[in-house]
């Protein structure tokens, strides 16, 4: 018997929460549309403002940046020095059978160890001498001036 009513206290405890829920959803459904109607619409996004367009200034010239080649070859760069702008780029090429590095003495580039046919590029991004030499060949050296 206690089983039983068990039983029964089960059912009309899910039963009624069953009913409950339904209630609450089909109350809830017009409380949502009402409040939708009364939202006001998106106002459309005003079109920005086009960016003004720089006015270059009267007499002055902008030069894209350059790239310059130096070739290592016969244990010297060639050549060995060269002039260039701020934002140019450098390109040494090793065309020796030995290997060769282009390390800066201050600074600027660091090339590592160059094996036959390898290349480095440094862009100069700094105005300065800026004076390199070989790790390996110290008595090759060579500069680059950056106006």
């Amino acid at each position: 018997m206690k089983n039983t009513i068990v039983v029964i206290l089960i059912l009309v405890v899910i039963g009624g929460g069953y009913l409950l829920l339904n209630n609450s959803k089909k109350e809830a459904a017009p409380a949502n549309e009402a409040s939708q109607a009364t939202a006001p619409a998106p106002t459309p996004a005003a079109t920005p403002e086009p960016a003004p367009t720089p006015t270059p200034t009267p007499g002055a010239t902008v030069s894209p940046a350059k790239t310059y080649n130096i070739s290592i070859q016969n244990f010297a760069y060639s050549p060995k020095s060269l002039t260039i702008k701020k934002g140019d780029t450098v390109v040494w090429t090793n065309k020796d059978s030995a290997p060769h590095t282009v390390t800066g003495k201050s600074g600027g580039p660091a090339s590592g160890t160059l094996n036959n046919g390898a290349a480095y590029s440094f862009t100069f991004n700094t105005v300065g001498t800026f004076n390199y030499i070989c790790a390996f060949h110290p008595s090759m050296t060579a500069s680059v001036v950056v106006q």
